[in-house]
């Protein structure tokens, strides 16, 4: 008979499994919720930028000006020679990056239902990470307004709005909730297409392929930002810096957190919820 030998924290979340007939409804539904919970977070969040940034008009056009002068100082300011590259390509090239920069929410939600099929308690440590970096990113954007580079043509910087050039139309008047257009730091199409990626590596039961969609669609959606005008690398970079920081902070709280609900019961760890603790604070710092 083959050794047994102990597996280390999380390592058995490496093993495919395939959930039985008799957990799929279940498991569909809770992907399902937790699908509306995300669109709805993401709804109150437009919301915030759009209603609590009221000082972005006046200045956030003298940020941009600031960003584009230390880029230059620090010899990278390369957003637009990149895009005037780009745009020399054929058509459907622009158009590839219009559509992962308009779409890339259904990407996210992809990567995060991959993970919750998977590996649902460990998704949900993954969760309050998102939950947090969302909870870091919404005051910047009333703290730190900033206007993108395709508003930049009356301060002799002639990017393109290519969303607008070239289709679609991403910044419609006709969503539920209408975007800031003057919140460009950080960008969160950065920090969250990267959060729900390293969700994605960290949850499939396979390594390396995990690691692969990982790094493409980080690069992906950093390329698409400044390609399209609507972030400065910056933007990308704060972004990270926003998502990193939501890192530590769901590190250094407890997992669950010992929360007294109203009718009086603390929040007991199931013994998959205590096995979930170790692979937030353990193995997921070690994968």
């Amino acid at each position: 008979m083959p050794e047994r030998r102990l597996l280390r924290p999380g390592e058995q979340d490496r093993e495919p499994r395939w959930p039985g007939k008799d957990r799929l409804p279940g498991l569909i539904a809770f992907i399902i919720s937790q699908v509306a919970v995300f669109f709805l977070m993401f709804q109150l969040y437009k919301m915030a930028r759009k209603t609590f940034i009221q000082r972005a008009e006046t200045v956030a056009f003298g940020h941009a000006v600031d960003v584009l002068h230390l880029e230059d100082r620090l010899g990278l300011g390369f957003e637009l020679d990149l895009q005037r590259w780009v745009l020399r390509q054929p058509e459907w090239v622009i158009h590839v990056f219009n559509n992962i920069y308009a779409y890339y929410m259904y990407g996210f939600y992809a990567c995060m239902v991959v993970a919750m099929f998977f590996a649902t308690e460990r998704w949900r440590y993954l969760r309050r990470w998102f939950f947090i970096s969302m909870a870091i990113a919404t005051p910047l954007y009333a703290i730190y307004p900033l206007a993108p580079p395709r508003f930049m043509q009356p301060y002799g910087w002639n990017f393109v709005d290519t969303l607008a050039v070239y289709g679609p139309n991403y910044f419609s008047e006709n969503g539920l909730v209408t975007a800031n257009r003057l919140a460009a730091m950080p960008s969160m199409h950065v920090g969250w297409t990267t959060l729900a990626a390293i969700s994605l590596a960290v949850c499939l039961p396979w390594r390396k392929t995990g690691i692969a969609i990982a790094i493409l669609l980080t690069v992906a959606i950093s390329l698409t930002v400044i390609v399209t005008g609507n972030h400065y690398w910056l933007d990308g970079v704060a972004g990270w810096v926003v998502i990193g920081i939501a890192a530590l902070v769901n590190w250094a709280l407890p997992y669950p957190l010992p929360v007294r609900w109203p009718w009086g019961k603390a929040e007991r760890a199931s013994p998959a919820a205590g096995h979930r603790a170790e692979l937030g604070h353990d193995s997921l710092s070690r994968s």
